[in-house]
Protein backbone atom coordinates (compact mmCIF):
# COMPACT_ATOMS: atom_id res chain seq x y z
CA UNK A 1 0.00 0.00 0.00
CA UNK A 2 2.72 2.54 0.88
CA UNK A 3 4.25 1.83 -2.32
CA UNK A 4 1.32 2.45 -4.39
CA UNK A 5 0.58 5.62 -2.70
CA UNK A 6 3.92 6.81 -3.77
CA UNK A 7 3.61 5.61 -6.92
CA UNK A 8 -0.44 7.10 -7.17
CA UNK A 9 1.40 10.80 -6.13
CA UNK A 10 3.66 10.50 -8.70
CA UNK A 11 1.51 9.90 -11.51
CA UNK A 12 -0.40 12.64 -10.21
CA UNK A 13 2.98 15.20 -10.29
CA UNK A 14 3.87 13.68 -13.93
CA UNK A 15 0.08 14.50 -15.01
CA UNK A 16 0.61 18.24 -13.54
CA UNK A 17 3.47 18.45 -16.16
CA UNK A 18 2.16 16.35 -19.09
CA UNK A 19 -0.97 19.16 -18.97
CA UNK A 20 1.82 21.78 -19.06
CA UNK A 21 3.55 20.59 -21.99
CA UNK A 22 4.95 24.37 -23.12
CA UNK A 23 6.95 24.39 -19.43
CA UNK A 24 8.27 20.68 -20.07
CA UNK A 25 9.18 21.85 -23.31
CA UNK A 26 11.23 25.26 -22.01
CA UNK A 27 12.48 23.15 -18.88
CA UNK A 28 14.71 21.31 -21.47
CA UNK A 29 15.13 23.84 -23.91
CA UNK A 30 16.59 26.26 -21.25
CA UNK A 31 19.71 23.59 -20.90
CA UNK A 32 20.43 23.23 -24.16
CA UNK A 33 19.81 26.52 -25.28
CA UNK A 34 22.41 28.33 -23.04
CA UNK A 35 25.00 24.97 -23.35
CA UNK A 36 25.20 25.25 -26.90
CA UNK A 37 25.60 29.61 -26.26
CA UNK A 38 28.42 28.87 -24.09
CA UNK A 39 30.05 26.30 -26.64
CA UNK A 40 29.81 28.65 -28.82
CA UNK A 41 31.38 31.64 -26.69
CA UNK A 42 34.09 29.23 -25.43
CA UNK A 43 35.18 28.13 -28.75
CA UNK A 44 35.15 31.76 -30.38
CA UNK A 45 37.30 32.92 -27.25
CA UNK A 46 39.74 29.95 -27.86
CA UNK A 47 39.63 31.05 -31.91
CA UNK A 48 39.99 34.61 -31.08
CA UNK A 49 43.21 34.20 -28.02
CA UNK A 50 45.27 32.40 -31.01
CA UNK A 51 44.03 35.14 -33.91
CA UNK A 52 46.73 37.41 -34.42
CA UNK A 53 47.98 40.59 -36.54
CA UNK A 54 50.79 42.12 -37.24
CA UNK A 55 52.87 45.15 -39.25
CA UNK A 56 56.18 45.56 -40.88
CA UNK A 57 57.76 49.34 -41.52
CA UNK A 58 60.62 49.88 -43.83
CA UNK A 59 62.19 53.14 -44.41
CA UNK A 60 61.54 54.92 -47.93
CA UNK A 61 64.36 53.86 -49.53
CA UNK A 62 62.66 50.31 -49.58
CA UNK A 63 60.13 49.02 -51.54
CA UNK A 64 57.20 47.99 -49.30
CA UNK A 65 55.28 46.77 -52.32
CA UNK A 66 58.51 44.28 -53.40
CA UNK A 67 58.82 42.98 -49.82
CA UNK A 68 55.10 42.31 -49.88
CA UNK A 69 55.04 40.00 -53.13
CA UNK A 70 58.51 38.69 -51.45
CA UNK A 71 57.13 37.52 -48.19
CA UNK A 72 52.85 37.72 -48.16
CA UNK A 73 52.56 34.25 -49.38
CA UNK A 74 54.40 32.79 -45.89
CA UNK A 75 53.26 35.51 -43.71
CA UNK A 76 49.93 36.80 -44.63
CA UNK A 77 48.60 37.88 -41.28
CA UNK A 78 51.57 40.88 -41.62
CA UNK A 79 50.85 44.13 -43.81
CA UNK A 80 53.97 45.73 -45.24
CA UNK A 81 54.07 49.50 -45.01
CA UNK A 82 56.65 52.19 -45.06
CA UNK A 83 56.76 54.55 -42.10
CA UNK A 84 59.02 54.75 -38.43
CA UNK A 85 58.84 53.95 -35.15
CA UNK A 86 56.39 56.44 -34.42
CA UNK A 87 53.98 54.75 -36.83
CA UNK A 88 54.54 51.56 -35.88
CA UNK A 89 54.34 52.14 -31.91
CA UNK A 90 51.04 54.47 -32.63
CA UNK A 91 49.71 51.24 -34.51
CA UNK A 92 50.65 48.85 -31.20
CA UNK A 93 49.48 51.03 -28.41
CA UNK A 94 45.77 51.69 -30.65
CA UNK A 95 45.86 48.16 -30.64
CA UNK A 96 46.02 47.99 -34.22
CA UNK A 97 48.08 45.21 -34.21
CA UNK A 98 49.45 42.86 -31.84
CA UNK A 99 53.04 43.05 -32.59
CA UNK A 100 55.46 45.44 -35.46
CA UNK A 101 58.37 45.10 -37.28
CA UNK A 102 60.41 48.43 -37.65
CA UNK A 103 63.17 48.12 -40.27
CA UNK A 104 66.56 50.22 -39.91
CA UNK A 105 70.27 50.27 -41.30
CA UNK A 106 71.43 48.12 -38.83
CA UNK A 107 68.48 46.98 -36.13
CA UNK A 108 65.20 44.84 -36.96
CA UNK A 109 62.75 46.39 -33.79
CA UNK A 110 59.88 43.81 -32.98
CA UNK A 111 57.83 46.35 -30.84
CA UNK A 112 54.48 44.64 -28.93
CA UNK A 113 52.68 45.14 -25.83
CA UNK A 114 52.36 42.55 -23.45
CA UNK A 115 49.39 43.66 -21.82
CA UNK A 116 47.14 42.86 -24.82
CA UNK A 117 49.19 40.46 -27.25
CA UNK A 118 46.66 38.08 -27.14
CA UNK A 119 49.13 35.00 -28.52
CA UNK A 120 52.39 34.06 -27.65
CA UNK A 121 52.86 32.72 -31.90
CA UNK A 122 52.77 36.28 -32.90
CA UNK A 123 56.06 37.21 -31.41
CA UNK A 124 57.33 33.88 -32.86
CA UNK A 125 56.37 34.35 -36.54
CA UNK A 126 57.67 37.63 -36.26
CA UNK A 127 60.84 36.84 -35.35
CA UNK A 128 61.18 34.13 -37.79
CA UNK A 129 59.89 36.99 -40.20
CA UNK A 130 62.96 39.31 -39.13
CA UNK A 131 65.55 36.76 -39.83
CA UNK A 132 64.20 36.02 -43.30
CA UNK A 133 64.12 39.52 -43.62
CA UNK A 134 67.30 40.38 -42.48
CA UNK A 135 68.74 37.73 -44.88
CA UNK A 136 67.14 39.28 -47.80
CA UNK A 137 68.41 42.53 -46.77
CA UNK A 138 71.65 41.08 -46.82
CA UNK A 139 71.65 39.98 -50.04
CA UNK A 140 69.57 38.02 -52.52
CA UNK A 141 71.87 35.62 -53.20
CA UNK A 142 73.13 35.11 -49.59
CA UNK A 143 69.45 34.58 -48.85
CA UNK A 144 68.95 31.81 -51.35
CA UNK A 145 72.75 30.40 -50.70
CA UNK A 146 71.20 30.24 -47.08
CA UNK A 147 67.87 28.06 -47.84
CA UNK A 148 69.97 26.17 -49.61
CA UNK A 149 72.48 25.22 -46.69
CA UNK A 150 70.27 25.25 -43.80
CA UNK A 151 67.59 22.69 -43.44
CA UNK A 152 64.47 23.03 -43.45
CA UNK A 153 62.51 23.50 -40.42
CA UNK A 154 59.92 20.85 -39.16
CA UNK A 155 57.56 21.31 -36.65
CA UNK A 156 56.42 18.15 -34.73
CA UNK A 157 53.42 17.82 -32.46
CA UNK A 158 54.24 15.44 -29.30
CA UNK A 159 51.08 15.70 -27.90
CA UNK A 160 48.26 13.03 -28.85
CA UNK A 161 44.70 13.38 -29.30
CA UNK A 162 44.03 12.20 -25.67
CA UNK A 163 46.53 14.98 -24.96
CA UNK A 164 44.70 17.72 -27.16
CA UNK A 165 41.31 16.38 -25.84
CA UNK A 166 42.52 16.49 -22.44
CA UNK A 167 43.94 19.78 -22.73
CA UNK A 168 40.41 20.97 -23.75
CA UNK A 169 38.31 19.37 -21.16
CA UNK A 170 40.72 21.57 -18.95
CA UNK A 171 39.66 24.70 -20.68
CA UNK A 172 35.44 23.99 -20.88
CA UNK A 173 35.12 20.89 -19.09
CA UNK A 174 34.60 22.82 -15.75
CA UNK A 175 32.78 25.50 -17.10
CA UNK A 176 30.46 23.70 -19.21
CA UNK A 177 29.93 21.45 -16.01
CA UNK A 178 28.95 24.12 -14.29
CA UNK A 179 26.33 25.52 -16.18
CA UNK A 180 24.84 22.09 -16.76
CA UNK A 181 24.04 21.64 -13.24
CA UNK A 182 23.04 24.86 -12.74
CA UNK A 183 20.41 24.52 -15.49
CA UNK A 184 19.13 21.64 -13.56
CA UNK A 185 19.48 23.15 -10.29
CA UNK A 186 17.29 26.50 -11.80
CA UNK A 187 15.02 23.83 -12.88
CA UNK A 188 14.96 22.28 -9.36
CA UNK A 189 14.09 25.73 -7.60
CA UNK A 190 11.39 25.96 -9.70
CA UNK A 191 9.60 22.66 -9.67
CA UNK A 192 10.41 22.88 -5.58
CA UNK A 193 8.85 26.03 -5.47
CA UNK A 194 5.61 25.05 -7.56
CA UNK A 195 5.24 21.16 -6.41
CA UNK A 196 6.57 21.57 -2.47
CA UNK A 197 6.46 25.27 -1.25
CA UNK A 198 3.50 26.33 -3.60
CA UNK A 199 1.30 23.35 -1.78
CA UNK A 200 1.16 26.10 1.00
CA UNK A 201 0.87 29.61 -1.28
CA UNK A 202 -1.99 28.14 -3.15
CA UNK A 203 -3.34 26.82 0.40
CA UNK A 204 -3.94 23.04 -1.03
CA UNK A 205 -1.92 21.83 1.42
CA UNK A 206 -4.66 20.95 4.25
CA UNK A 207 -6.49 18.88 1.47
CA UNK A 208 -3.13 16.85 1.22
CA UNK A 209 -3.67 16.67 5.11
CA UNK A 210 -7.16 14.91 4.69
CA UNK A 211 -5.56 12.11 1.92
CA UNK A 212 -5.50 8.73 2.57
CA UNK A 213 -1.57 8.63 2.60
CA UNK A 214 1.06 10.44 4.98
CA UNK A 215 2.50 13.67 4.08
CA UNK A 216 5.94 11.66 3.89
CA UNK A 217 4.48 9.42 1.32
CA UNK A 218 3.18 12.48 -0.68
CA UNK A 219 6.30 14.28 -0.69
CA UNK A 220 8.23 11.17 -1.42
CA UNK A 221 6.35 11.04 -4.60
CA UNK A 222 7.08 14.64 -5.24
CA UNK A 223 10.56 14.60 -4.80
CA UNK A 224 11.03 11.43 -7.34
CA UNK A 225 8.90 13.40 -10.17
CA UNK A 226 11.26 16.11 -9.58
CA UNK A 227 14.78 14.34 -9.71
CA UNK A 228 13.18 12.60 -12.93
CA UNK A 229 12.64 16.00 -14.67
CA UNK A 230 16.22 17.47 -13.59
CA UNK A 231 17.75 14.29 -14.22
CA UNK A 232 16.28 14.75 -18.18
CA UNK A 233 17.40 18.30 -18.22
CA UNK A 234 20.71 17.46 -17.25
CA UNK A 235 21.04 14.64 -20.10
CA UNK A 236 19.58 17.76 -22.72
CA UNK A 237 22.43 19.68 -21.42
CA UNK A 238 24.68 17.20 -21.80
CA UNK A 239 23.51 16.12 -25.49
CA UNK A 240 23.96 19.63 -25.99
CA UNK A 241 27.18 19.96 -24.92
CA UNK A 242 28.13 17.26 -27.50
CA UNK A 243 26.53 18.69 -29.89
CA UNK A 244 28.43 22.10 -29.58
CA UNK A 245 31.77 20.28 -29.55
CA UNK A 246 30.91 18.43 -32.74
CA UNK A 247 30.15 21.89 -34.47
CA UNK A 248 32.34 24.06 -32.90
CA UNK A 249 35.65 21.59 -31.39
CA UNK A 250 35.81 19.38 -34.63
CA UNK A 251 39.44 18.60 -33.76
CA UNK A 252 38.74 17.40 -30.33
CA UNK A 253 35.69 15.95 -31.16
CA UNK A 254 37.53 13.96 -33.61
CA UNK A 255 39.70 13.07 -30.80
CA UNK A 256 37.04 10.74 -28.71
CA UNK A 257 36.63 8.14 -31.46
CA UNK A 258 40.55 8.62 -32.47
CA UNK A 259 41.35 7.54 -28.84
CA UNK A 260 39.57 4.49 -29.11
CA UNK A 261 37.45 4.97 -25.59
CA UNK A 262 34.69 2.52 -25.41
CA UNK A 263 31.39 4.07 -26.39
CA UNK A 264 29.23 2.31 -24.15
CA UNK A 265 31.38 2.64 -21.30
CA UNK A 266 32.07 6.07 -21.47
CA UNK A 267 28.01 6.59 -22.11
CA UNK A 268 27.13 4.69 -18.81
CA UNK A 269 29.73 6.56 -16.63
CA UNK A 270 28.39 10.03 -17.56
CA UNK A 271 24.84 9.33 -17.39
CA UNK A 272 25.55 7.75 -13.55
CA UNK A 273 27.50 11.01 -13.00
CA UNK A 274 24.54 12.70 -14.32
CA UNK A 275 21.63 10.68 -12.21
CA UNK A 276 24.10 11.21 -9.07
CA UNK A 277 24.41 15.00 -9.56
CA UNK A 278 20.39 15.43 -9.93
CA UNK A 279 20.04 13.56 -6.41
CA UNK A 280 22.40 15.52 -4.86
CA UNK A 281 20.40 19.11 -6.49
CA UNK A 282 16.68 17.32 -5.51
CA UNK A 283 18.24 16.88 -2.07
CA UNK A 284 19.23 20.12 -1.93
CA UNK A 285 16.50 22.06 -3.27
CA UNK A 286 13.59 19.35 -1.81
CA UNK A 287 15.02 20.42 1.76
CA UNK A 288 14.70 24.24 1.26
CA UNK A 289 11.35 24.10 -0.59
CA UNK A 290 10.22 21.92 2.44
CA UNK A 291 11.46 24.83 5.20
CA UNK A 292 9.55 27.59 4.14
CA UNK A 293 6.33 28.08 3.64
CA UNK A 294 6.63 31.24 1.02
CA UNK A 295 8.59 31.19 -2.15
CA UNK A 296 9.83 34.49 -1.38
CA UNK A 297 11.80 32.95 1.64
CA UNK A 298 12.86 30.16 0.20
CA UNK A 299 14.05 31.68 -2.72
CA UNK A 300 16.85 33.55 -1.22
CA UNK A 301 17.80 30.39 0.48
CA UNK A 302 17.53 29.13 -3.51
CA UNK A 303 20.71 31.16 -4.21
CA UNK A 304 22.59 30.14 -1.48
CA UNK A 305 22.36 26.49 -2.82
CA UNK A 306 22.95 27.54 -6.42
CA UNK A 307 26.11 28.95 -5.37
CA UNK A 308 27.11 25.94 -3.56
CA UNK A 309 26.31 23.80 -6.76
CA UNK A 310 28.54 25.81 -8.95
CA UNK A 311 31.47 25.57 -6.41
CA UNK A 312 30.97 21.96 -6.48
CA UNK A 313 30.96 22.02 -9.76
CA UNK A 314 34.45 23.96 -10.12
CA UNK A 315 36.47 22.41 -7.44
CA UNK A 316 38.63 19.99 -9.44
CA UNK A 317 39.85 23.39 -11.53
CA UNK A 318 41.41 24.33 -7.46
CA UNK A 319 41.93 20.88 -6.00
CA UNK A 320 44.54 18.66 -7.02
CA UNK A 321 43.29 16.02 -4.75
CA UNK A 322 41.99 12.55 -6.67
CA UNK A 323 39.16 12.88 -3.63
CA UNK A 324 36.73 14.72 -5.49
CA UNK A 325 36.11 12.11 -8.21
CA UNK A 326 34.30 10.52 -5.08
CA UNK A 327 32.10 13.07 -5.14
CA UNK A 328 28.95 13.97 -6.91
CA UNK A 329 28.81 17.70 -8.95
CA UNK A 330 32.72 17.33 -7.95
CA UNK A 331 33.51 14.65 -10.13
CA UNK A 332 32.97 15.65 -13.42
CA UNK A 333 35.59 16.88 -15.26
CA UNK A 334 37.82 14.09 -13.58
CA UNK A 335 35.62 11.40 -14.79
CA UNK A 336 35.68 13.06 -18.47
CA UNK A 337 39.31 13.64 -18.32
CA UNK A 338 39.71 9.56 -17.35
CA UNK A 339 37.17 8.70 -20.14
CA UNK A 340 39.30 10.49 -22.43
CA UNK A 341 42.41 8.63 -21.48
CA UNK A 342 40.37 5.07 -21.54
CA UNK A 343 41.35 4.66 -17.73
CA UNK A 344 38.26 5.73 -16.11
CA UNK A 345 36.90 3.18 -13.23
CA UNK A 346 33.63 2.53 -12.43
CA UNK A 347 34.30 2.48 -8.58
CA UNK A 348 34.34 6.37 -8.58
CA UNK A 349 31.25 6.84 -10.25
CA UNK A 350 29.52 4.21 -7.74
CA UNK A 351 30.91 5.73 -4.85
CA UNK A 352 29.60 8.81 -5.69
CA UNK A 353 26.08 7.70 -6.76
CA UNK A 354 25.87 5.59 -3.49
CA UNK A 355 26.82 8.90 -2.18
CA UNK A 356 24.05 11.16 -3.90
CA UNK A 357 21.72 8.34 -2.88
CA UNK A 358 22.45 8.14 0.81
CA UNK A 359 22.11 12.48 0.87
CA UNK A 360 18.80 11.74 -1.23
CA UNK A 361 17.58 9.17 1.41
CA UNK A 362 18.52 12.29 4.57
CA UNK A 363 16.92 14.59 2.20
CA UNK A 364 13.53 12.67 2.39
CA UNK A 365 13.37 12.40 6.15
CA UNK A 366 14.59 15.99 6.74
CA UNK A 367 12.17 17.56 4.03
CA UNK A 368 9.24 15.49 5.56
CA UNK A 369 9.97 17.04 9.05
CA UNK A 370 10.26 20.19 7.43
CA UNK A 371 7.05 20.45 5.51
CA UNK A 372 4.72 19.08 8.45
CA UNK A 373 6.27 21.58 10.29
CA UNK A 374 6.21 24.46 8.46
CA UNK A 375 2.22 23.93 8.36
CA UNK A 376 1.70 24.01 11.66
Amino acid sequence: MRKNHVLHVMKSEWKKTRKTPVQLVTMLLVPMLSVLFLSWCLSYVMVLVNRYSGAVYFPEEISAEEMETEFSEYYSVFSFKNGTMDDAKARVSNGKVDCALVVEDRFIHIIYDSSILTSPSALKEAKDLGLDISYLLAGRQYYNDAYEIYPEVETIDMSSSADRLEGYLDRVGGVIGMIIFLMMASNAMALSARTITGEKERQTFDTLVLCPADLSKILIGKELVMHLEIFLSGIVGFLAAIAGMAIWSPKEFAAIDENGTEVFGAVLAIVLIIFAASLVITAIFSIIGSAFAETKKASLFSSAGMVLISVSAMLPSFVSTDLVKYFPLSNWTPVLKSICKDEFSYTPIFTALAIGILLFGLSMILSSGLWERTSE
